[in-house]
This record gives structure tokens, sequence and C-alpha cells, in this order.
């Protein structure tokens, strides 16, 4: 026999599934356009690189997606900007070493960079090279490095950025070698230095040692990279000339807010991941001395995640101070 009290339970419940039916479904993802967030001023290699990915994102997706550029305190203000947005997919970084080193560099970081910044997708890693002046008596990396244990503080390296001294300061840690380093104001000035003899040698992107290196002004030893370089496929990697697990280089990818839904973060990845794949996009990429890197996002967030470690143990143990 059903009581009152059971037939008004029964109607409360068929209640809450009439109600759960017909509230409506979440959009499908994108129906608006898309930020693209730059954290550097138009013309860097980070804004190139978002300008080009951005219009074929856009072909997929279905909306477009706008490029803005929030330059400022070393890229920390475009990182914060999109630390802070909605979590919604809506808003993306487009960010280079930012995201792995300003953790390590920076003492107060008005974010989390692992809570607050969700890695979506590697677009490609433009490896370091160790260059060297052609005059200087060194036929692989192996014989830099021997040269330098034997003679502490004889080598001096030109640093263009902080960037390429936390590389040459890797580099010395992990040969366990006394190196000079001397900053120049960008990558053009301390290439000049390495072909002209001011500095024996140099860690950073080949692309303003392009013209010296084809007319044998420098030497290209080792390619700090996963793969070789494709315009220098006769130069060995680092693991390939016996210098183990060194890595160094400009790493590209696509970040989010760190609270976006899974399923968004997913169609990001496989959206940039098939871009990547294409020829046309292959060429472009290798053009700026970089070489596409697909990956999933859990591998993609462990390195990222791991290379913000990895600088944080570098910065430490070469006393370099925090930026205020």
């Amino acid at each position: 026999m059903i009581t009152l009290q059971t037939s008004a339970l029964a109607a409360g419940i068929a209640a809450i599934f009439a109600l759960g039916t017909s509230l409506p479904a979440r959009a499908e993802y994108p129906e608006k356009p898309i930020r693209a967030i730059v954290p550097f001023a138009p013309g860097g290699a980070n804004d190139v690189m978002g300008r080009m990915m951005s219009p074929e994102i856009s072909k997929l997706l279905g909306q477009p997606v706008i490029v803005e550029n929030k330059p400022g305190a070393g890229g920390n203000i475009g990182l914060d900007y999109v630390a802070k947005s909605k979590p919604d997919g809506y808003t993306i970084l487009y960010s280079a070493t930012a995201s792995t080193q300003n953790p390590a560099l920076y003492r107060n970081l008005p974010f989390d960079p692992i809570k607050d910044l969700q890695p979506v997708a590697e677009i490609a890693q433009a490896p370091y090279v160790i260059l060297v002046n052609p005059k200087l008596p060194f036929r692989s990396a192996q014989d830099l490095v021997e040269y330098a244990r034997r003679n502490p503080g004889k080598l001096n390296a030109a640093s263009g950025g902080l960037g390429t001294q936390l590389s040459v300061e890797m580099f010395k840690i992990k040969n366990k070698i006394t190196v000079e380093i001397i900053p120049y104001p960008g990558t053009g000035p301390a290439s000049v230095a390495v072909r002209t003899g001011t500095a024996d040698f140099a860690i950073m992107d080949i692309s303003a040692y392009t013209g010296f290196l084809a007319a044998g002004q420098v030497k290209a030893l080792a390619v700090a990279g996963e793969r070789r370089l494709s315009s220098l496929p006769d130069v060995p990697t680092a693991r390939e000339a016996g210098l183990g697990d060194y890595l160094a280089g400009t790493l590209f990818g696509v970040y989010v807010q760190g609270a976006t839904p899974n399923d968004i973060v997913q169609k990001l990845n496989a959206t940039v991941n098939k871009i990547i794949a294409t020829p046309d996009m292959i060429a472009k990429l290798r053009k700026l001395g970089s070489e596409p890197n697909p990956k999933s996002v859990d591998v993609f967030t462990k390195f990222v995640h791991s290379e913000i470690a990895q600088w944080k143990t570098i910065v430490k143990q070469a006393n370099i101070p925090y930026v205020d």
C-alpha cells in the first residue's frame, strides 16, 4: 500500500530528475573568439611563434584567435594575466622559457607557476648550440670540456641574455668546469664576439650565427636538444657528443589557466599537435631554428614541471641572485 508520504517522496525524486534534464548543456568549445596572450613585445621569437600559430588554430576551431601582447617584468605580466583569467579556455598563453625559468629567477611571483598555469601543448623547441671560434683547437664538445678542466677559468663564454647565461651556468655545473661568462646586450653582439675571438664560445640559438656558420667564421660543436637540427644535420646532439642529458634552449608552448576543464585542455592539445604535424608548419618552424615536438598534455606537463625544478636547482647552485 502506497502511503501519502511515499507518494510525496516519489514525486520529489521525479521533479529532481526533470529539473536535471532541463538544465542547459555546456556549449561546444569554442563558441566565441579566443584571446591569445604573448608576454613579450611584438617582433620577438615568442611573438612570431604565436602569430604563426593563431590563424591555424582559428581554422581548426572555427573561431578567431586574437593575439594580444602584454610585455613587462620579464614576461611575468602576461603570465600573471593568464594565471588570473577565467578558467574557460578563452584565454590562452603563448610562452617560451619565461614559464620555466622565471619561477627560479624571481623572488615573489604574483602567481603559482604550478597551480595557476596548465601546460597544454608543446609547439617546438629551439635548442641552443655550442658554438666556438674556429681558431680554437676544439674539434668536439668533449675537447672544449677537457680543455676547460685542465685550464680552469681560462675560457670565457658570451652571454646574450639571462636565458643563455643560465645555459652556460648549467653547462659549467654538469661538466664541473670553471668558465668566465661575459654578458652582451643580445645575441647579435654575442655572436660577433665569438666570431672575432673576443669570446671563446657561446651556447645559444643559431639565429644570429647563420651567416657566420656558412662562412666558416664560427664552428658548431653540439646541439643541446633532443634531436639534431635539420639545418645542422652533421652536428651531433649533446648526448651524442658525450655530454649526457645536457639540454638547453627555448621551449615554445601553449598554456591556459590552471583550473581549465580537462576536455578543453585536451581539445587544444589535439589542435596544436595536428597543426605542428603538417609539412607547411614543420617547414616554417625549422626556418626559425625550431623543431616541432608534439606531446600529450601529461607528457608536456611533466616536462614543464621538471624544467621549473631544474632551473631552480641551477640558479641556487650558481648563486644567481633573485630578481625582486
